[in-house]
């Protein structure tokens, strides 16, 4: 099966915690509408009204609204049930602290801490491909990043996260979390699944680049922003990523665009037709202006505190007919 045609089983939404605002990337995940939740013998997650509700067999597994927490643990704190592996190494991002529990490795082809490695390594050359900011190009950080199958996630993550399906997600200013059965369903080590896993990544950083643009700030809460920053980013890193075909994000997420752009929705909620179409509108930047012009608009947004729209009209006067007009021009190139 050819990567990009996964998108409705695998793709999977990615997002950022700023504070506790939760931005998500395309995917239709598992959806749960009750309070409480368990893992069914087949790993899927089934909602229940109550505990008493579930099966005998699972009550002791089941997990409520209640009696979840809703705080994020660090990465290093996030607990395994079974053995678990552990890399450090050091790369042009800054050093790099991965954590997984062993299971995960039966589901992708690379290890967790070399997919990170040749992910940082995508990363850094997009960033030295053009003109991006000195401060992202030549930031080093510390970075911490753990994997977790999806009965941890339940255990350790609030509902927000896992109930959606998310298999990624940020904690300024450089804490990735990853959740690989909502990468790799099926769980078998292949090509597909590696090179999802590379993308999620991708996403990930991109929010972590983005982050450094902004100062170290968190500006408005612009969840869209946030997710077209990171999308755009996942596409144009995705080039420089020796295990994804050349083009092939790219021309998912521009068919997702003019799906989006043919029923336009008034607000952002997530599906993957608004991430494509919050992508598009870096990508119209990139067309005309190129990344320098992009970080122009950064400058903007962050020294000024200007939304993204005011910041794109004072720096290259284009109204919101122009704006999504350049948008439009984007999706058809």
């Amino acid at each position: 099966m050819e990567m990009w045609q996964i998108g409705k089983r695998a793709y999977a939404q990615c997002f950022v915690v700023l504070g506790f605002l939760v931005a998500v990337w395309p995917y239709q995940g598992s959806k749960a509408d009750g309070p409480c939740v368990y893992l069914n013998e087949h790993g899927d997650i089934v909602s229940v009204r109550s505990a008493a509700a579930a099966p005998p067999r699972f009550r002791s597994a089941v997990y409520c609204n209640n009696n979840q927490t809703e705080k994020i643990a660090q990465p290093e704190d996030v607990k395994f049930q079974g053995p678990a592996g552990r890399a450090s190494f050091t790369t042009d991002l800054g050093p790099m602290e991965v954590r997984w529990p062993r299971t995960v490795e039966e589901c992708f082809g690379r290890s967790p801490s070399r997919a990170v490695a040749d992910a940082a390594a995508a990363v850094n050359r997009a960033l030295k491909s053009a003109r991006f900011a000195s401060e992202v190009k030549y930031n080093r950080q510390e970075w911490s990043l753990v994997f977790t199958d999806r009965a941890t996630a339940i255990r350790e993550f609030p509902s927000a996260i896992t109930l959606g399906g998310h298999p990624g997600f940020m904690v300024p200013p450089s804490q990735i979390y990853i959740i690989a059965d909502f990468i790799s369903p099926d769980c078998s080590k292949n090509g597909v699944a590696d090179a999802v896993l590379t993308q999620v990544l991708l996403h990930e950083m991109g929010h972590v680049v983005e982050h450094v643009l902004l100062g170290g700030a968190v500006t408005d809460g612009d969840r869209q922003r946030a997710e077209g920053f990171a999308s755009w980013f996942e596409q144009y890193s995705s080039e420089f990523a020796s295990n994804i075909p050349a083009g092939s994000v790219k021309s998912f997420y521009k068919s997702l665009a003019n799906q989006g752009l043919s029923a336009p929705s008034a607000t952002f909620s997530g599906s993957p037709q608004d991430y494509a179409v919050a992508a598009l509108a870096f990508q119209a930047i990139v067309d005309r202006k190129g990344v320098q012009g992009l970080m122009k608009v950064y400058s903007g947004i962050r020294d000024a505190r200007l939304p993204m729209v005011t910041a794109v009209e004072r720096e290259f006067g284009w109204d919101s007919k122009t704006f999504e007009r350049e948008m439009r021009l984007a999706a058809s190139r």
